[in-house]
């Protein structure tokens, strides 16, 4: 977390499993491979990663949706399952109901992000743009605020 007045400021950082997409002397897409294993965690990773395939930005998107998933829902329906079914019920994921109670910017995403060949660009300014205006829509704006820079509020703990 930033301090002082950087204390809205939220920095993520991991580059353990970081790499280049583009050959740095070719500036080409790195080329797909298969049989490489899984990499990341389990409950998080594409369905690539599952299956061993070389990662590209869609797995990256792919995992950043799982990620909002579980904050939307506090669980992930893939819970406690086994390496074959958490594969499997990803696989499956649009077909719950709970998927399809998701607001539609969630689910435009996650199908964009599964459509996305390997070296396909995620839409990233189009996504941004429908998320803020979700954000709109939903009566909150995209001002970086948190709760403990509004006058009057405290933190416990």
């Amino acid at each position: 977390m930033g301090v002082r007045k950087h204390a809205n400021v939220i920095h993520l950082i991991d580059f353990g499993l970081s790499k280049e997409f583009w050959d740095p002397n070719t500036h080409l897409h790195i080329p797909f491979k298969k049989d490489l294993g899984p990499v990341g965690t389990t409950t998080f990773t594409s369905i690539n990663s599952h299956l061993g395939s070389e990662l590209g930005r869609q797995d990256d998107l792919e995992s950043v949706i799982y990620i909002l998933f579980y904050f939307m829902w506090g669980f992930l329906p893939w819970h406690s399952l086994g390496h074959q079914d958490i594969l499997e019920s990803k696989r499956s994921i649009t077909t719950l109901a709970m998927f399809h109670e998701l607001p539609p910017e969630f689910r435009m995403l996650f199908e964009h992000c599964r459509l996305l060949s390997f070296e396909g660009k995620p839409n990233y300014n189009h996504f941004c743009r429908l998320f803020d205006n979700l954000l709109v829509k939903e009566g909150l704006q995209s001002d970086v605020t948190f709760d403990w820079d509004i006058a009057g509020t405290e933190i416990s703990g």
